[in-house]
C-alpha cells in the first residue's frame, strides 16, 4: 500500500510540474505574441520657432526636435518669390534665403519625421523674407552722387549737398519730385542729365517707406 501511494504521489507531482510548464509555456507564447502586436508609436514633430520672419540675405534659425529620442527629420521646401531654399535633412534648418521680387517672398518647408522606422505626421514652417531695408549709405548716397555731380555735392554750385545725409533726407521729397519729371519740364533733374531709371527711383521711395536710414 504505502509503495503505492508513493507511486501515486509522483504520478501527482509530475503531472502538476508538466501543467505548470505548460502554463509557463502559453504565458511566454501569449507575451511574446503581445510584443509582436503592439504599434511602435509615431513621432510627433515640433519646430522652434513655428515660423519665422528675416530679411533678405539673412540665414533660417528653425531648430527641430520630437517626442521621441533618435527621431530623425527630413523635408521638401517650395520657395515664392525666394531663392536658397532647398530640400534637406537634419535637426535643424538654417539656410541662407534672398528676396527675388518686388516684395516679399516666402519659403514653406514640409517637414517628416521618422523614428524606428515609423513614419509621423508632416508639420509646415513658413518662412517670410521681406526685402533688404534701403538706407542713405549703402543705395541713396551711390545714385544721387552719381546723377547729380557735380552740382549737389561737395564745392558744387548749389548750397544742397547730396553726398550729406541730412540735407539728403530733409530735402528727399523734392529729390523724388524732380527726378520724376521728364527731360526738357521745368524742374527737371538732373539737369541736362539723363532721367533716372525707373528702378532707382523706386530705390529712393523706398527710402522713405522704410524710414529714412542713414546705415
Amino acid at each position: 500500500m504505502r509503495e503505492l501511494k508513493n507511486k501515486n504521489e509522483s504520478v501527482k507531482s509530475v503531472i502538476m510540474k508538466n501543467n505548470y510548464l505548460k502554463l509557463v509555456l502559453l504565458v511566454m507564447i501569449i507575451s511574446v505574441a503581445s510584443c509582436k502586436d503592439e504599434e511602435l508609436p509615431a513621432p510627433m514633430a515640433t519646430a522652434t520657432p513655428a515660423s519665422q520672419v528675416i530679411t533678405s540675405g539673412e540665414t533660417t534659425a528653425i531648430a527641430l526636435s520630437s517626442d521621441i529620442n533618435g527621431t530623425t527629420f527630413s523635408w521638401t521646401v517650395v520657395q515664392t518669390g525666394v531663392t536658397g531654399a532647398i530640400p534637406g535633412s537634419g535637426t535643424s534648418i538654417a539656410q541662407s534665403l534672398t528676396a527675388t521680387g518686388s516684395g516679399s517672398g516666402t519659403a514653406t518647408y514640409t517637414i517628416i519625421p521618422t523614428a524606428n522606422g515609423v513614419v509621423g505626421d508632416p508639420i509646415t514652417v513658413v518662412i517670410t523674407v521681406n526685402l533688404a531695408k534701403v538706407t542713405y549709405l549703402a543705395d541713396v548716397k551711390p545714385i544721387l552722387t552719381a546723377s547729380c555731380t557735380p552740382c549737389h555735392l561737395a564745392g558744387g554750385a548749389n548750397p544742397n549737398k547730396w553726398d550729406e545725409y541730412t540735407p539728403t533726407k530733409t530735402k528727399i521729397s523734392l529729390i523724388i519730385d524732380r527726378v520724376k519729371r521728364e527731360p526738357g519740364a521745368t524742374g527737371f533733374m538732373p539737369r541736362n542729365g539723363t532721367k533716372l531709371s525707373a528702378d532707382k527711383i523706386a530705390v529712393l521711395e523706398k527710402w522713405v517707406a522704410d524710414g529714412l536710414l542713414e546705415k
